[in-house]
């Protein structure tokens, strides 16, 4: 092993130790608050993060992407909000409706003030208000949204409470304009904006920086944050035949620096170097029971011995004792509405049967057809869903294709 390689892994666990010591920090600040309403919640999620990190240290076999898992810099912020004066609770739940529901970082003011605590990058931020992120990813404009309809539902003293959007690492100024002209109160360092913003679509991709890279991916695994936090009593996941190929792929398993004969492959490789999915995928497996239907195995493993490489037929087989595979019918009659889900344009048969068997087991179910689920709710139905970005087999295609020193 080379020095460079040692110093590098090296280097790569002290930091791993220094932000368990962060995190342990966390947990003495908040002995102080710990009456206050969700500091016990909070507290909870830092430690979950420290037992995350504990058992990369114990592993030994750390990468930088993995540290990037964890969410304690937003954790952070929120223990540094909650000790201000006149907090009242913090990681409160409110429902929209019957199956929505938005968790809100702080309340204080005696509820007249709700915060949303942001430490995301701001160019980060930026970029996914643009569109330029993941598939499902929601947008602080998205959100910001949700909050200002809840506050409508919840009036304190008669008035909807002030919504403050508070950005730890600044926020650039055009996203800043926006969010104050549907009503946001922006609290945090205003900066100038992007150029990729304005000027150039291309630049995003092709001069992101490692530290960008990085904010991309911890803002796919605040998703998962977000997706546990939304469905708290879901300890399943029903696998659908995209997850499992983005968890096989070699793709997504250090093989990314290649450029395909098909357009579509390379431009998966460009997403993946910028934003890694299996880390995204780990995270949300962790203590969690994996399921999946028979199709969607018997059709994963289809598509594996006809297109997969001799690497990623090992790990199919390493996922197979991960999964537990179920009839097709497991949990009885589709319930209303789902039956009547109409097969026809992205609603195809295989998704249907997929998705209606996480409904019936209550699962959340793990995919990246987005389209199905945009077409199913046009039809009015709607399904416990964790989207992730699409990633193609492409260890079988690598001898046709150009690698790229990195």
């Amino acid at each position: 092993m080379s020095n460079s390689i040692m110093d590098s892994s090296e280097g790569t666990m002290v930091m791993l130790t220094e932000k368990i010591k962060f995190g342990e920090e966390l947990i003495e600040q908040l002995q102080p608050i710990e009456t206050i309403d969700g500091v016990t919640k909070l507290n909870r999620k830092i430690r979950q993060e420290i037992e995350f990190l504990k058992r990369l240290q114990k592993s030994k076999k750390v990468k930088v992407e993995q540290l990037a898992c964890s969410n304690l810099r937003h954790l952070g912020a929120m223990v540094e909000c909650s000790k201000r004066p006149g907090v009242l609770a913090v990681c409160k739940i409110f429902h929209i409706n019957e199956t929505n529901k938005l968790l809100i970082d702080i309340i204080s003011e005696q509820g007249k003030i709700w915060t949303k605590v942001i430490a995301r990058n701001p160019k980060s931020l930026s970029a996914l208000s643009a569109g330029k992120a993941s598939y499902g990813a929601r947008s602080i404009l998205d959100q910001a949204e949700d909050y200002l309809e809840c506050a409508k539902l919840y009036p304190c003293m008669y008035q909807p409470p002030k919504v403050i959007f508070e950005f730890m690492s600044g926020i650039e100024e055009n996203l800043a304009n926006k969010l104050k002209a549907i009503g946001i109160i922006v609290k945090g360092e205003i900066l100038p904006n992007s150029v990729y913003i304005e000027d150039c679509d291309d630049s995003w991709s092709s001069e992101s920086s490692d530290e960008e890279s990085l904010c991309n991916q911890q803002s796919s695994l605040e998703q998962v944050s977000q997706c546990m936090e939304e469905h708290p009593k879901i300890d399943t996941l029903n696998l659908d035949v995209t997850a499992m190929m983005a968890y096989v792929s070699n793709m997504t398993n250090g093989h990314c620096n290649y450029v395909f004969i098909q357009e579509v492959l390379t431009q998966q490789c460009a997403w993946e170097a910028e934003r890694p999915v299996k880390p995204v995928l780990e995270r949300l497996f962790e203590g969690k029971s994996l399921v999946c239907c028979r199709t969607a195995w018997d059709d994963f493993e289809k598509i594996v011995n006809t297109l997969g490489g001799p690497m990623e037929k090992v790990r199919t087989e390493e996922l197979k004792k991960m999964v537990e595979v179920f009839p097709d019918d497991y949990g009885g009659d589709d319930d209303y509405p789902r039956h009547n889900l109409k097969v026809r344009g992205h609603v195809r048969l295989r998704s249907k049967i997929i998705f209606n068997f996480g409904h019936r087991i209550k699962a959340l179910t793990v995919s990246a057809n987005e389209g199905f689920l945009r077409s199913s709710l046009q039809q009015g139905v709607t399904y416990a869903a964790f989207i992730h970005e699409s990633r193609a087999l492409t260890e079988g295609k690598e001898s046709t294709a150009k690698k790229i020193e990195l």
